[in-house]
């Protein structure tokens, strides 16, 4: 017979596992504000294509125009006020048939004196001052049943060396120096499903304070890689659909927005060191405003807090201020 005190204890332990757990889903997640910062362009001409935070503290978009040569540049400053500007300091390269071509996939390396890009057709392509081209090769395959459908990731990753990354036919991943010039593909491939391999390309990255790469693919799989060991791990899916929108490392967490290009946008977190994925909702405001257009980028400013952007006839930006 069980006595009453065994009983009470196998209660008290219980509870106290209970309360455990509850704490250690609360120390997962991050808790945040949002709110949307209007743009003050009109509308269509208010798709965000990059955002980047400069050494000065200060952010820069980039909203590309239909011409592929011109486009606008703003400039949030530190009290979060948002300025038109004619170009980019100098020492950020820009090269306007590049910034302001929403048909490409280019990103500044790691010194902003270079830019990197995937053309149409899936050729890597450098461009330096004074828009010095150089072709590197092609890397990208194609998708079947679809014209013109060149598998082409969407996203480039950099990591503490400088190295630039991203996917290439079949998924598998490239590593190119900016400074040497060498362009290496690597035994490493994105997760797909069996006959999806040529849809396993780079659609989302961002980098730890610990210099581990966290990839988003095509297919909505989210990816640790180290390329201090040259390990990859497949983390699983946040959500059912496709698409991984954006990524951005905060606070110890890797936070991103999911979802397919005609539906509702939605946030998730992982956490590395629990190795656990928070599934949020949908990105809305305070007063109850939602996001309903895809999310472009997310940047992580000084501050610890996020700008977002989303597209369409009415895009916009949102800040995200994580909550103590």
């Amino acid at each position: 017979m069980v006595s009453n005190r065994t009983v009470l204890k196998s209660v008290y332990l219980v509870s106290f596992f209970l309360f455990a757990c509850l704490r250690t889903l609360a120390a997962d997640s991050l808790n945040f504000s949002l709110k949307i910062t209007n743009l003050p362009f009109p509308p269509y001409q208010r798709t965000v294509a990059k955002l980047i935070a400069a050494d000065t503290g200060l952010i820069y978009g980039i909203i590309p125009d239909s011409s592929y040569s011109k486009g606008r540049i703003f400039v949030i400053d530190r009290e979060n006020n948002i300025h038109s500007v004619s170009r980019l300091p100098d020492d950020i390269l820009q090269v306007d048939s590049v910034i302001f071509n929403s048909d490409i996939t280019w990103t500044w390396d790691r010194t902003l004196t270079k830019i990197i890009t995937l053309d149409n057709s899936g050729t890597l392509k450098v461009y330096e001052k004074d828009g010095f081209e150089t072709e590197i090769a092609r890397i990208s395959g194609t998708r079947p049943y679809e014209k013109n459908g060149y598998q082409i990731s969407r996203a480039f990753a950099i990591d503490r060396q400088g190295n630039v990354y991203t996917a290439g036919k079949n998924g598998f991943l490239f590593r190119y120096n900016p400074v040497t010039g060498k362009l290496d593909k690597l035994k490493l491939q994105l997760p797909a499903g069996r006959g999806r391999e040529a849809w396993a390309s780079l659609d989302a990255a961002a980098i730890s304070e610990n210099g581990k790469l966290y990839l988003g693919t095509f297919d909505g799989y989210i990816i640790e890689f180290d390329p201090a060991t040259g390990t990859m791990i497949n983390l699983g899916k946040p959500f059912r659909q496709q698409r991984i929108q954006a990524l951005v490392y905060v606070n110890g967490l890797v936070f991103g927005v999911g979802g397919e290009t005609d539906g509702i946008p939605r946030w998730f977190i992982y956490n590395p060191s629990t190795r656990s994925f928070e599934i949020g909702g949908t990105l809305k405001t305070e007063d109850n405003k939602l996001i309903f257009e895809p999310v472009t980028c997310l940047v992580i400013t000084p501050e610890n807090t996020i700008y977002g952007s989303f597209s369409g006839r009415l895009g916009n930006l949102f800040l995200i201020e994580p909550k103590k």
